[in-house]
């Protein structure tokens, strides 16, 4: 039987030596490279294009390989959608995890924000790709995943409202409480795509120490009861 040879120069999208060479390299890597590399891939894609904009044709020139690389080790544009999520949920639930009513609340939350923030720092492409699962609702994501991530928020602010009644935080709604204190986390660092726009040009360039007390000054400071407040220096 007769296979016609592959041909860069007619390949459509205009990557087919990229790929060439990719197929090569990952000939020579094992398959846990092969599919680390694959999945490195699609944390970018899914987090730039999102999930319906997310092509297997995509994900396969973002890593450098022929698409056909990519569904031998996945099969499909939902496994490796599953794969990207089953990697961050364990990070980001330990990240989230829940508060404690023996924690002292505002050296709690401050562990909380640092632990946030330094995931979306070392894992910026899959830590979007998470939240944005979560803020749809989070279907196609593992039930054992959603169902802890909303049993730790449940428990969460039921903390966060007894220390509030405690008097030890000053008073607010419990739930935008916990709410503020994600979104400041994501926010505060910006994943780089909202940053480029003001001052820093990439990801790799954002200080995230600097994120990490300035969110914790801004949100602790707003937590602090009255009485307290009164005592403490000017910032």
């Amino acid at each position: 039987m007769y296979i016609m040879p592959f041909h860069p120069r007619l390949d459509a999208d205009g990557q087919g030596a990229a790929r060439v060479q990719g197929l090569f390299d990952s000939l020579k890597a094992s398959p846990e490279k092969v599919r680390e590399q694959i999945l490195l891939a699609a944390d970018v894609v899914f987090a730039n294009d999102g999930y319906a904009g997310t092509t297997v044709q995509g994900i396969a020139v973002q890593a450098g390989l022929p698409k056909s690389n990519v569904l031998y080790h996945f099969k499909s544009k939902d496994k490796l959608y599953a794969r990207v999520l089953e990697r961050i949920a364990v990070p980001y639930l330990k990240a989230c995890s829940a508060f404690s009513a023996e924690d002292e609340p505002l050296q709690a939350l401050a562990r909380h924000l640092r632990a946030m923030i330094r995931l979306f720092r070392d894992e910026p492409h899959a830590a979007k790709v998470f939240m944005v699962e979560l803020r749809e609702g989070a279907p196609r994501l593992p039930s054992q995943y959603a169902d802890q991530w909303r049993d730790q928020a449940s428990i969460s602010v039921g903390c966060l409202g007894r220390w509030i009644e405690r008097g030890l935080l000053a008073p607010m709604h419990p739930h935008f409480l916990l709410l503020s204190i994600w979104s400041m986390a994501q926010s505060s660092v910006s994943l780089g795509w909202q940053m480029s726009g003001i001052s820093q040009p990439s990801v790799a360039a954002i200080d995230h120490e600097a994120a990490i007390e300035t969110a914790t000054r801004l949100i602790l400071r707003g937590l602090i009861p009255v009485e307290q407040l009164a005592h403490l220096p000017a910032a």
